[in-house]
C-alpha cells in the first residue's frame, strides 16, 4: 500500500452520494420502513471486512435520524432498525476489537465510560429510573458502535484514506450543498411555527429555517460541526484550497445566516479559530511548512478584508446588528420576541439550579426532568419516547448528576482535549470542541436519537481521518510491517 495523493475518490463520493437519495427516495415510497435495506449493506461490510464502508453505514443511520420527514419519513420500523444497526456493529467490532490495542487517538474517548458508569449508580434514585436506563442503554450502544467503529478505520492498514473522506464529504454535500438547493423552498425547508410552538412553548427570536433537517435547531449545530470538520480536514490533512471544500464551507455561513441563531454563529466562529490556532501552531514537519505559510497568509488577508467588509461598510454594520440585535429591515426591534426566549432559557437554567440544589451532590437521574418523574407510564413506548429538554450543559449536567457528575466530565474535558492535541488528532479535537461549545446554547450531548447521535458519528469520523493522515503524511514508507507482511497503522499497531 503506498501513500496516494489523491485527496478523495471521485467515484466513491459520488456512489456514496448515490446511496443517501436512494435511500431517502425508498423511505419516502415506504413511510420509512424502507430503511432495512441498509442491512445487506451492512452484511456485505462485515463480509469483505470493509471498515470504511460499515463507517457509511453508521453515517448514513445517524444522518437519516436528523432529515426532515418531508425528505425522509420515519416510523417505527425505521427506529427499530436503527437500534439494530448501532448494536449489531457495536456488539460484533467491539468483540473484535477486545484484546487488541485499540487506536492511541479514540481510546481517549472511553473515558467518558466512568461517567456513564456513574450516571448509572446515581440513576437509580432518581426521578424516573427507568428512563434514565433506556436512555443509558441507547447512549452505550451507539457510542460503542461508533467508537469500534472509528476505531477499525483508524488502525485497520487496508482502509484507504481517500475513501473515508469520501464517505464524509458525501454527507457534507448532502447535508449543506442539499439545504442550501432548499432555500427556495420554504415549504420543506422552513419549520411551521405552529409545530415549534406546540412543541416548545415560544417562538424562537430568529428564523425557523430547518434545511434537510426536523429542526430548525438541529441545523446549525450540525453545519458548525461539519464545516468546521471540513475545514480542519482542509488545513492538516488535504493541503490545498480543494474547489469541493472551499464550495462546502462557502455555504455554512449562509445556512448560519438562515438560521437567524446567534449560538450557531458563535458557535461556528469559535470553531473556526480554534481550528486557526491549532494550525498555526502546529509544526511544519506535522502541516508542512510552504503549504502552513501559505494558507496562514491567506487566512490573514480573507480574515481582515472580511472584517472591513463588515465593520467599513454601512450596509455591512446594519445587517450585522439586525442579526446580532435581532432587528428587523424596517428597524423595529424584536425585543418582545427576544425577551421571550431568554425568560424560557433562563426559565429552564433556574428550574435546573433549583433541582440541583435538592440534590446537590448526586442529581436526580440521566435525562430525566421532574416532570418525567411525575409522570404515570402505561407501555414501553411511553418510557422509550418519554422527551426531554435542557438548558446549556453545565446546568443540565448539575441538575442531572450533581457535583460528582460535574467533576467526571470536566476531567474527561480535561484528559481528551490535551490528549488528543499532543497526539496530533486534530480534527477529531476540533469537531469535540464545536460539539461541547454548542451545547451551550442546547443540550444535546447525550441525544443519540437526534442531534448527539450524528454529532459523535462526526468526531469519530475525525479521529478515523486523523490517523489516516498521520499514517500518510507522517510515516515515511515504506511503513513498518508486522511478521505477516501487512503494513501496521500510523502508531505501529
Amino acid at each position: 500500500m503506498i501513500p496516494s495523493n489523491t485527496v478523495y475518490d471521485k467515484k466513491w463520493l459520488i456512489g456514496c452520494l448515490i446511496g443517501i437519495v436512494a435511500m431517502c427516495g425508498v423511505m419516502k415510497a415506504t413511510g420509512g420502513a424502507g430503511f432495512v435495506l441498509i442491512f445487506p449493506l451492512i452484511l456485505v461490510a462485515f463480509g469483505r471486512n470493509r471498515a470504511e464502508l460499515m463507517l457509511y453505514c453508521l453515517l448514513m443511520t445517524a444522518v437519516v435520524t436528523v432529515l426532515n420527514s418531508a425528505i425522509a419519513p420515519k416510523d417505527t420500523i425505521f427506529a427499530l432498525s436503527a437500534r439494530g444497526i448501532y448494536f449489531l456493529v457495536g456488539t460484533v467490532l467491539t468483540l473484535q476489537i477486545v484484546g487488541q490495542r485499540s487506536s492511541r487517538l479514540t481510546s481517549p474517548l472511553l473515558s467518558l465510560l466512568f461517567f456513564v458508569a456513574y450516571m448509572a449508580i446515581v440513576s437509580s434514585v432518581g426521578w424516573q429510573p427507568m428512563v434514565s436506563y433506556l436512555k443509558l442503554i441507547l447512549f452505550l450502544i451507539v457510542y460503542m458502535a461508533l467508537y469500534s467503529v472509528g476505531t477499525a478505520v483508524a488502525t485497520r492498514p487496508e482502509v484507504r484514506p481517500e475513501r473515508v473522506r469520501s464517505v464524509l464529504l458525501a454527507f457534507a454535500v448532502f447535508v449543506l450543498g442539499g439545504s442550501v438547493l432548499l432555500i427556495p423552498f420554504p415549504s420543506i425547508s422552513v419549520m411551521s411555527a405552529a409545530a415549534f410552538v406546540q412543541a416548545h412553548g415560544y417562538l424562537p427570536d430568529g428564523g425557523l429555517f430547518q434545511g434537510v433537517t426536523f429542526h430548525s435547531q438541529c441545523i446549525g449545530p450540525l453545519v458548525g460541526v461539519l464545516s468546521v470538520l471540513l475545514f480542519a480536514d482542509m488545513l492538516f490533512s488535504v493541503r490545498k484550497w480543494d474547489r469541493l471544500y472551499v464550495l462546502l464551507l462557502l455555504c455554512a455561513p449562509i445556512l448560519i445566516y438562515k438560521t437567524g441563531s446567534r449560538t450557531a454563529m458563535g458557535t461556528w466562529l469559535a470553531g473556526l479559530f480554534f481550528v486557526s490556532f491549532l494550525f498555526m501552531n502546529a509544526s511544519g514537519r506535522t502541516v508542512g511548512a510552504r503549504w502552513k505559510q501559505r494558507a496562514l497568509t491567506l487566512l490573514t488577508v480573507v480574515g481582515m478584508l472580511g472584517g472591513i467588509a463588515l465593520f467599513a461598510t454601512p450596509g455591512m454594520r446594519a445587517a450585522v446588528a439586525r442579526f446580532a440585535l435581532k432587528y428587523t429591515s424596517e428597524g423595529s426591534s424584536l425585543e418582545v420576541d427576544a425577551a421571550t426566549l431568554m425568560t424560557t432559557r433562563q426559565g429552564l437554567i433556574d428550574s435546573q439550579m433549583e433541582n440541583f440544589r435538592e440534590s446537590p451532590w448526586i442529581g436526580n437521574g440521566f435525562q430525566v426532568s421532574k416532570q418525567l418523574g411525575e409522570k404515570t407510564y402505561f407501555s414501553w413506548k411511553q418510557y422509550l419516547s418519554a422527551p426531554i429538554e435542557k438548558g446549556v450543559w453545565v446546568t443540565a449536567i448539575l441538575e442531572e448528576g450533581g457535583v460528582f457528575e460535574m467533576l467526571l466530565f470536566v476531567l474527561f474535558l480535561l484528559i481528551v482535549f490535551p490528549t488528543l492535541i499532543v497526539r496530533k488528532a486534530y480534527l477529531g479535537c476540533c469537531a469535540l470542541f464545536v460539539f461541547v461549545v454548542a451545547n451551550l446554547g442546547e443540550f444535546n450531548l447525550f441525544s443519540m436519537s437526534a442531534n448527539g447521535g450524528i454529532m459523535w458519528a462526526l468526531v469519530f469520523s475525525g479521529l478515523a481521518l486523523d490517523a489516516q493522515r498521520l499514517r500518510q503524511h507522517e510515516t515515511p514508507y515504506p511503513w513498518p510491517v508486522s511478521n505477516a507482511g501487512r503494513p501496521l497503522s500510523h502508531d505501529g499497531k
